[in-house]
């Protein structure tokens, strides 16, 4: 498990009773069929969506091309940080990409417990550094690694899921072609 949603999971299982019953009804478990938008281009994102099965990814569509910026896997947290924070329409889809069960974490009712209790702030905090250090992450990738080192550690992540992903969703996750990304399929295929 990564050690940041350890780390997040350790503070929310240390979190007093009378905390866990302010939250009641703002965590709510939510299942969605494969090709569900979870979220749309237009709709302000109100939720922290902690997934617990299946995949997701969210994307936007340039030139009527769609473009994977992001694919979530379990314990992954399915976000429009933007139009999270900011409340503003978003300009992305988040999409189901297998049968899904998430976590909804409810922005109204985790913003009115953040106001009583110190720890639900930390929880938040703990939230958005999980996202900005895997997008570092993500950038650093880009920047120092070729397309093969980027699949390799995409594979090394959910191996098997990866696998059934469409090549078309990973290419454009990966930003190749569908071409390179046959070619680097194949080298892994021959070892």
């Amino acid at each position: 498990m990564n050690p940041y949603i350890r780390r997040i999971k350790d503070l929310s299982n240390r979190l007093d009773p009378q905390v866990h019953a302010e939250m009641e009804g703002g965590f709510v478990d939510k299942k969605f069929s494969k090709g569900s938008f979870l979220l749309q281009p237009g709709q302000i994102c109100t939720s922290h969506l902690l997934v617990k099965e299946g995949v997701a990814r969210k994307f936007y569509i340039h030139n009527d091309k769609e473009i994977t910026t992001e694919i979530y896997f379990h314990d992954d947290v399915a976000i429009s940080l933007d139009s999270y924070i900011m409340r503003k329409a978003a300009d992305v889809y988040i999409e189901a990409l297998t049968d899904l069960e998430v976590t909804i974490i409810d922005y109204s009712r985790f913003l009115d417990v953040k106001k009583k209790y110190a720890e639900i702030m930390m929880l938040d905090k703990m939230f958005i550094e999980y996202y900005a250090v895997w997008f570092e992450q993500r950038l650093k990738a880009f920047q120092t690694m070729d397309a093969s080192q980027r699949y390799i550690q995409l594979l090394e992540k959910e191996p098997r899921i990866v696998q059934q992903l469409p090549v078309s969703i990973t290419a454009s996750y990966l930003n190749v072609s569908l071409e390179t990304l046959s070619r680097i399929r194949s080298k892994f295929s021959l070892r």
